[in-house]
């Protein structure tokens, strides 16, 4: 029989299934957006039971056109999500996502000195997004404003990767990384804290049990009980994206979606509590090293709004290079690295009548690009590196990855394969190195020193209004 891999990669925004063959080539993929939400300031929580509906669809439907009689699971999900269960593992409200900023009061009321501990004991950075600082405000009444959450400390301590290998196998457990990335996994001991666990009031018995990504599993489920059907416990979205550039020495990814990240996978445990990088385990050999934030593409989309201009028009301007005097600093959803301040806001400086449109658009780019900048220079000064994989949707703009090179003066790799994340799925679990076709881009020298001397003055500008202090203080 012909065994044929789902990649199944379930993000904040929707969740993406990708079929291949058993020469690894794809044959279809499809898409869920995340419907049925909760958005407020405050609040960023998701339906799981939508996307448990999603996922079961979408399996139904290449099971019956193409047949499948023997098909192999990879489950990837995003990180730092909370779902609580009852002894029954039934849904105790809702997913609870990073972008969530409860966990703020509970950060605000931790000493100084127990955030360094906690963060160089874990590896997770000091931000509402670290599950372990929202367990603790969601089980303190007095720190609670949540009137939907008053829990009793009986309850289970899932996640959206733990509950779906849950309802696809029967098996309670969670791959390292996910459970690195919760903030309550000793980072050396690759065990569950337990520190974190008694600041919180929880016992190991409320979590699921760790296993390796490779962990494997028949599916249990009464309509697929006559087929060939195992899960691979899989990895986070981070390690995942990382994976599909395996064939790259020294080369970190940059991933630009809304948001950005800058990683790479380094043999060894790398922290330093004033750029505040994560470091999450992938195995006992193997960390997932970088830097978040909460801005990237969200600047373009912000500014097509506000401007009524368009990904078109914007990518125009990224060939033009209009000549620019004012500054923008791109912090429209607060910020994680580099500053770590979720009360920071957006702001231009040196704007003059002298600014048109392009050159005001063109800063609004720039911004957005220095900010990665400072980020990728930050784990370049933790683990070296000479080229970066991109990955996102944003290069599909046309003149995007050579302003990105000529700004960052790095070499870098766009893979021509469509959805090549899902294709790192498949490497970490089976080890596969596979060379991929990319296109290369690499910097202009001249144009990188010319975009380095604004560089320089859009650091003088930020850290007039912000500086990389302790985080979330």
């Amino acid at each position: 029989m012909t065994k044929h891999i789902i990649s199944i990669d379930v993000g904040t925004t929707n969740m993406k299934m990708t079929l291949f063959d058993q020469q690894y080539q794809l044959v279809e993929s499809q898409k869920f957006a995340h419907k049925h939400h909760l958005i407020t300031d405050i609040i960023f929580e998701l339906n799981l039971e939508e996307i448990w509906g999603n996922l079961i669809f979408g399996l139904e439907k290449w099971l019956a056109n193409y047949k499948l009689t023997n098909v192999e699971l990879i489950l990837t999900t995003a990180m730092h999500s909370i779902q609580l269960l009852n002894q029954n593992m039934q849904l105790v409200g809702s997913l609870i996502t990073w972008a969530d900023n409860r966990g703020t009061n509970a950060i605000e009321k931790t000493s100084q000195i127990d955030r360094e501990n906690q963060y160089y004991q874990t590896g997770t950075p000091i931000h509402p997004m670290n599950p372990y600082f929202k367990l603790l405000e969601l089980f303190d009444d007095s720190l609670n404003d949540d009137t939907r959450y008053k829990l009793d400390k009986g309850l289970l301590i899932g996640s959206l990767k733990d509950v779906l290998y849950y309802r696809l196998t029967g098996d309670w457990v969670v791959d390292i990384s996910n459970a690195s990335s919760s903030g309550l996994l000793d980072l050396k001991n690759l065990t569950w804290d337990s520190k974190s666990l008694h600041d919180i009031g929880l016992s190991i018995k409320q979590l699921p049990s760790i296993k390796p990504l490779t962990y494997s599993r028949q599916v249990n489920i009464p309509q697929f009980s006559n087929l060939e059907m195992t899960v691979i416990l899989g990895t986070s979205d981070g390690v995942s994206s990382n994976f599909a550039f395996n064939d790259l020495p020294h080369t970190a990814v940059l991933s630009i979606g809304t948001s950005h990240a800058i990683r790479i996978i380094h043999h060894d445990i790398q922290l330093d509590y004033h750029t505040h990088n994560f470091c999450y385990a992938i195995d006992e050999n193997q960390y997932l090293v970088g830097i978040p934030s909460n801005n990237g593409a969200n600047i373009l989309s912000w500014a097509n709004r506000i401007f009524n201009s368009t990904f078109d028009e914007l990518n125009e301007i990224m060939k033009i290079r209009p000549a620019v005097s004012a500054t923008f600093l791109p912090y429209l959803n607060g910020e994680r690295g580099p500053i770590w301040d979720d009360r920071a806001c957006a702001l231009f400086t040196n704007l003059s009548r002298n600014d048109d449109r392009e050159s005001i658009l063109f800063s609004l780019i720039l911004g957005m690009i220095f900010n990665i900048k400072e980020n990728v220079n930050a784990l370049s000064d933790l683990v070296a590196f000479d080229s970066i994989g991109l990955v996102g949707g944003v290069t599909q703009l046309e003149s995007f990855p050579q302003l990105l090179s000529d700004v960052l003066g790095i070499k870098l790799y766009l893979p021509k394969l469509e959805n090549a994340e899902t294709m790192g799925s498949i490497r970490s679990t089976r080890q596969l190195l596979i060379v991929n076709d990319y296109r290369i881009v690499t910097p202009n020298i001249s144009a990188f020193h010319q975009f380095n001397e604004a560089y320089v003055n859009y650091q003088k500008q930020k850290n007039l209004f912000y500086t990389n202090e302790s985080p979330t203080s």
